[in-house]
């Protein structure tokens, strides 16, 4: 086990110990508004860790609890416009279509309602935990379940098109997921055994697979794919980010570094946080262009918002990066050691909203 999963590991059982930290009152970038604390049902003992992460649409952010309510609350204000009691921890975040939110829950059900009154569409039991947020696609809904599963539904209807299931003989995994990515006639996503696959849009079977890390333990390929000239660029955080041909899963390269935040493509560049607490702005052909050193912690979460980078490591800082110069021109501090955001920042043209291990959703302006 290496050096980042024991950080993780003393993170997520030790939260008792941390400490509280006023944030900085001087910045120039981040202009918090409003925070609201989810963290409902404290009691004293090790703290829940929250991996949820928000969603902007239409001025709204939504946000689903460890207690089962999905949130609805104005950008601007913060007031709560609706809240469904759905009676599961909700851990993945919401999608959006033809004016409904799609989320899952724990329980293995998916929900969806209508996205101003929250009002049900209809609810459908996937028979496994909902963690990662569905995917929409012509009339579609992909969701990748923790049985290391995929289902593909019909939108409108919730019916069940076709499932895929995967046999993970490996115990020792983070159990996390990520989102599938649709190209062409295939859908390509990561499996907690170390292998990316790609299914059969029509029939979800498997086309190739392809063993991207060769590790015993935590070796969940649970990086968002993305397609960056012509190829998939996807990994694990316990191994090297790879670039994958998705006609055939071959590897056409290796970029050297680990990470575990999704990587960012901008243009024919990769924007990358490692393991070690670096940004990189790295070339398809897996030149390093840029480095900077922003933490001694691993980097969780990376955003393009308002022309400039935002870094959240382990440390629970925010960092905003000037992109050309790629250095520091703000910081801002959540408010406790180790506050670590373990899920997707969301953003619009606007804001920027942020759900932290301690369970507090950031909204910034």
């Amino acid at each position: 086990m290496n050096g980042f999963f024991v950080l993780l590991i003393l993170i997520l059982s030790g939260c008792t110990q941390l400490k509280l930290q006023q944030p900085q009152r001087d910045q120039v970038f981040f202009k918090n508004i409003w925070t609201k604390n989810l963290d409902e049902t404290y009691v004293s003992g090790n703290l829940p860790i929250g991996v949820g992460a928000p969603r902007i649409y239409q001025d709204i952010v939504y946000m689903g609890t460890l207690q089962g309510k999905m949130n609805a609350y104005d950008v601007e204000s913060g007031r709560l416009l609706w809240s469904a009691n759905d009676k599961t921890p909700l851990g993945g975040p919401v999608e959006f279509f033809d004016e409904h939110i799609a989320y899952g829950g724990l329980n293995g059900r998916l929900f969806v309602r209508h996205y101003l009154s929250g009002k049900l569409k209809y609810a459908i039991d996937l028979a496994a935990p909902v963690e990662s947020a569905p995917v929409f696609h012509k009339g579609h809904l992909f969701v990748y379940l923790r049985g290391h599963q995929v289902v593909h539904l019909d939108a409108q209807t919730g019916k069940v098109l076709w499932a895929y299931k995967r046999a993970v003989p490996v115990t020792t995994t983070l159990q996390r997921t990520s989102k599938p990515l649709v190209v062409g006639n295939k859908v390509i996503l990561g499996f907690a055994d170390g292998f990316l696959g790609a299914l059969s849009l029509d029939e979800g079977l498997l086309i190739w697979e392809t063993k991207l890390i060769e590790s015993s333990k935590f070796v969940d390929v649970d990086l968002n794919p993305i397609l960056a000239g012509g190829l998939i660029i996807c990994g694990s955080p316990s191994g090297e980010l790879k670039a994958v041909n998705p006609d055939n899963g071959a590897i056409s390269r290796s970029f050297g570094v680990s990470i575990m935040a999704h990587p960012i493509l901008k243009g024919e560049q990769l924007i990358l946080g490692t393991n070690d607490g670096d940004v990189l702005v790295m070339g398809l052909d897996g030149k390093i262009l840029k480095q900077l050193k922003v933490s001694s912690q691993p980097i969780s979460a990376l955003t393009w918002w308002k022309g400039s980078l935002v870094v959240a490591s382990f440390d629970g800082n925010l960092t905003a990066i000037d992109p050309l110069a790629l250095k520091v021109i703000d910081q801002f501090h959540l408010g406790y050691d180790f506050s670590a955001i373990f899920s997707d920042i969301a953003i619009n043209d606007d804001f920027m909203a942020l759900y932290s291990s301690r369970n507090r959703l950031y909204l910034f302006q």
